[in-house]
């Protein structure tokens, strides 16, 4: 009888301290911002423990942020508030090239049980000693365009915080990060540790970035979780956005290796991935609203080549590069070879140029309605290389 009591009595003692004391959720890696168009923005981040997340947002008008209520938007599915460390939360409502200040919230929750259990310890993103994030929306009628683009940084932390550590005082309209930042996505971690803890630390909070996935963010059980970390507004990696002048479309390239090879075991089915991307990519660019665009650029991770090579890049020229000719595509930007080319319009049936960047060095780029301006720059600040397309 005594251990039966003795047993009860701990049972509901530890009851009582593990409702008492759900998860503390804090930040541990972002925020950073995604998904920017002339009206919404994606918001993400990770968190320590599982929670529940929002942000608050506001009109970049000079009042302080606690002048009023900010509204406050929630990471919502099916009714439900999501419960996760991974947090992505989408703002709609929004006014073209219009600047927003925004604040990240979480609150840990442990769902373990029939009732979910809310800590009372919310933690959010400064903004009473330090100016609160500030990102500003695409807009259409810009006159130009600036952005910075980098790839195949491989997890490599030095390389990409020499690469970046200048963006965000150059205050480019976005950033691309054009495939393969990790070698494995092997899990969320790899993602913070390889390269987004830096990029929040450098640019990613308040400048909005734009992700093209490479073949190896295809590989390793957390490649599933690479649309919950960059969301896109077609909840695919392929999609279209505006800025200025200019009509972006971002083309995945899935794997540069047939399906049958055992690298996946068995478990790739890219072949009819590109098929179905080739179908919602004619569609897409043939449409009035991108051919009205004055310039068009192309990002994709694998570049076509010329003379006969891998089977990935063999089928996306098959497929992709006429849909892209017959859309009049000005300029596409690749990576994946680890060393720098221009290809120029007509090399081997492309109507366009291609720059290849290398693992080493950035793309700066401003585009207006007559012409392309790129130079590709070294991890030390040396221009290397420059080009202009000019826009017929």
């Amino acid at each position: 009888m005594r251990r039966l009591f003795l047993t009860i009595v701990l049972a509901v003692a530890a009851a009582v301290a593990f409702a008492a004391d759900p998860p503390r959720a804090t930040t541990k890696c972002g925020p950073w911002v995604v998904g920017v168009t002339e009206t919404e923005m994606t918001v993400v981040w990770t968190s320590t423990e599982r929670s529940m997340g929002w942000v608050e947002v506001a009109p970049d008008d000079g009042s302080h942020f606690y002048a009023v209520q900010r509204p406050r938007y929630d990471e919502d599915f099916m009714g439900r508030h999501v419960v996760s460390t991974v947090h992505h939360v989408r703002i709609t409502g929004l006014k073209p090239g219009t600047k927003y200040r925004y604040r990240i919230y979480q609150q840990g929750v442990d769902d373990s049980g029939h009732n979910p259990v809310p800590s009372g310890y919310i933690s959010a993103s400064g903004v009473y000693k330090r100016e609160p994030y500030a990102i500003r929306t695409m807009n259409s009628s810009k006159e130009d365009c600036t952005f910075t683009m980098i790839n195949d940084i491989h997890g490599r932390d030095s390389m990409m915080l020499a690469l970046t550590k200048d963006v965000k005082s150059q205050n480019p309209d976005f950033m691309v990060f054009n495939g393969d930042m990790v070698s494995f996505m092997g899990s969320t971690e790899d993602i913070e540790k390889g390269f987004m803890t830096r990029a929040t630390e450098t640019f990613a909070t308040d400048i909005p970035l734009v992700y093209v996935r490479g073949n190896h963010e295809t590989r390793g059980p957390g490649f599933s979780e690479y649309l919950n970390l960059f969301p896109t507004p077609t909840n695919t990696p392929y999609f279209t956005f505006r800025q200025g002048p200019v009509a972006f479309v971002v083309i995945d390239s899935g794997e540069d290796k047939p399906d049958s090879d055992i690298e996946y075991g068995g478990t790739a089915a890219y072949d009819a991935y590109r098929e179905k991307m080739a179908a919602w990519l004619k569609q897409t660019l043939l449409s009035e609203e991108f051919r009205s665009a004055p310039v068009k650029i192309a990002l994709l991770h694998i570049p076509f080549e010329n003379t006969a090579g891998w089977y990935g890049p063999n089928e996306l020229k098959r497929l992709v590069m006429p849909i892209l000719n017959e859309a009049g595509i000005n300029l596409m930007l690749s990576g994946h070879n680890h060393r720098y080319s221009y290809r120029e319009a007509g090399s081997y049936g492309n109507n366009f140029p291609i720059l290849v960047n290398s693992n080493n060095d950035k793309v700066n780029v401003r585009a207006t309605k007559t012409q392309i301006d790129m130079e590709v720059v070294d991890a030390a600040g040396k221009v290397l290389h420059k080009h202009t397309v000019k826009v017929k």
